[in-house]
């Protein structure tokens, strides 16, 4: 599977992912582009299905190999939805020009690739974005649990 940059490319991994679930061509989808923070390891496409009330299952699926990296059923009982790119800018008080993007790899603030987050570079400093939770973390090098910015 080449990049997740095209329409085509995007719905054979989203494809891929419903099967993974075995879940159905109605159920509604919602997908994000997830860069690596090492340089060296390769991008994954995070697929959440259900409604923005009720998600019933999300999969981060690899976009070189369509592999299934992890994938999880869920209740349908709450929602697994992401922040905004222009609300997480807004939370971490950065300027509406800022070009946010969407990050993962196991560390401090997130050890599961359901949990992006949104990184936010600018003049003299970079701040991540919880993209669920709307935490903003200073550094990636903290403690789990780490300190939450003001």
């Amino acid at each position: 599977m080449a990049g997740l940059d095209d329409v085509a490319s995007r719905d054979r991994a989203v494809a891929k992912a419903r099967e993974s679930l075995g879940l159905g061509a109605s159920q509604p989808v919602h997908t994000w582009s997830v860069a690596r923070i090492k340089p060296s390891s390769n991008g994954f496409l995070l697929v959440v299905f259900g409604t923005p009330q009720a998600a019933v299952g999300i999969v981060a699926i690899d976009p070189s190999s369509g592999e299934v990296l992890q994938k999880a059923s869920l209740p349908g009982r709450q929602p697994h939805l992401l922040i905004s790119a222009e609300e997480a800018i807004r939370r971490a008080g950065f300027d509406a020009r800022t070009k946010p993007i969407l990050v993962w790899d196991p560390i401090g603030p997130s050890h599961s690739p359901f949990y992006p987050l949104w990184e936010l570079r600018g003049p003299g400093r970079t701040v991540w974005v919880d993209s669920v939770l709307g935490t903003i973390w200073k550094s990636l090098d903290v403690p789990s649990g780490g300190a939450k910015s003001g």
